[in-house]
């Protein structure tokens, strides 16, 4: 109930943060409420048209192409580790992962537990379900460490160009570091068969009364540890290959804002420019994605992101501001290539059992 409570505000709290963008960018062109909401609805959208069909096709491709690079990563992991799987199968369960993640109120995870299910189903039970958590566990290591890549291009921009203030300059810094230090960690224990986990559940079974369950638990994280460091001792030009796959994925993400402006507008931001966008998404949304698919948190967050850096003219290599119906219309531009991807994997679980729709007696 408590969970089904919070989905329902998130969602209604998104919704409500979008009606009032909305609202704001309609507010010249009504009397009332809903003229503004309607107006602003209006603003937007000959903002998408003009990207052209040529551009938004050219979005849907980069945001289709970033799917299947994850997928085509995965699916040499699970590959290398004896779990025979065919790609559109592999497809169907990251879609399905993104599907869940994306309406989660957390930007990076949420969907892993419905992807190892699927491919589970589709081996037949004849792989080990500890081996495939572990083919994810290492395929969102190497997404974080691309993850990592980009943001720390970012950071340097940052440090060089002093185009942020001080303190968001510094607080950026600080996160990085930490995410850093996490994964560093993260790395040195699987890749060097450190067994931490294990070790730690190992410490508290001897101390806490729950023994047979963390002795459970212990026994299947230790499975999961031996298995991703065969990915780094005995596969490792398979994950050399996969971290390849990964950073195409990531290079995607981030021209994502480059394709939209370069068609609508005419326009494109610096490298040094989109780096650091790039970066203020990733602190967006693993810090403010507290709705469903970000609704309202990603609009706002454009509209601030993209207000910071100018664009540079195609025709007069001038420099031009971003305007905030172009920041939101992005940002609406992407949702609507999304949501088909979302609601594809949605019903696909819906279909496999996997989520059930609520049924009322009467």
């Amino acid at each position: 109930m408590g969970r089904h409570l919070f989905a329902f505000g998130s969602a209604l709290l998104g919704i409500g943060i979008l009606c009032g963008v909305l609202v704001y960018l309609g507010w010249e062109s009504g009397s009332d409420l809903g003229a503004r909401f309607v107006a602003g609805v209006g603003i937007v959208i000959r903002q998408i048209e003009m990207l052209g069909l040529w551009g938004f096709l050219s979005l849907a491709g980069v945001t289709l192409a970033t799917l299947l690079c994850w997928s085509l990563s995965w699916w040499i992991i699970l590959r290398a580790y004896g779990v025979r799987v065919g790609w559109w199968a592999t497809w169907r369960a990251r879609v399905c992962g993104f599907a869940i993640t994306y309406l989660t109120p957390s930007m990076y995870l949420g969907g892993e537990p419905a992807s190892v299910y699927l491919i589970a189903r589709e081996t037949g039970g004849a792989s080990p379900a500890t081996r495939i958590v572990a083919t994810i566990l290492v395929a969102k290591l190497l997404e974080g460490l691309c993850l990592l890549a980009f943001i720390y291009l970012g950071v340097y921009y940052a440090l060089a160009t002093k185009l942020l203030p001080l303190d968001d300059t510094g607080a950026i810094v600080t996160g990085m570091v930490l995410f850093g230090a996490f994964l560093a960690l993260l790395l040195i224990n699987l890749a060097g068969r450190r067994l931490w986990g294990t070790r730690l559940l190992g410490w508290l079974r001897g101390r806490l009364p729950w023994k047979r369950a963390l002795s459970i638990a212990e026994s299947k994280v230790r499975e999961v540890e031996e298995d991703v460091f065969i990915a780094f001792k005995e596969h490792g030009r398979a994950t050399l290959l996969a971290f390849v796959c990964n950073l195409c994925a990531t290079f995607f993400v981030f021209v994502r804002p480059q394709v939209f402006f370069l068609f609508a507008l005419r326009a494109f931001f610096p490298v040094s420019h989109l780096a650091m966008i790039y970066t203020l998404f990733i602190f967006l949304g693993a810090f403010f994605w507290v709705t469903p698919g970000g609704t309202g948190i990603f609009e706002v967050g454009s509209w601030g992101i993209f207000s910071l850096f100018p664009l540079i003219s195609l025709v007069t290599r001038a420099p031009i501001p971003v305007p905030q119906e172009s920041a939101i219309a992005f940002a609406l531009a992407l949702k609507t290539i999304e949501f088909p991807l979302v609601g594809l994997g949605l019903f696909y679980l819906i279909r496999v059992g996997f989520l059930k729709i609520p049924t009322t007696r009467l």
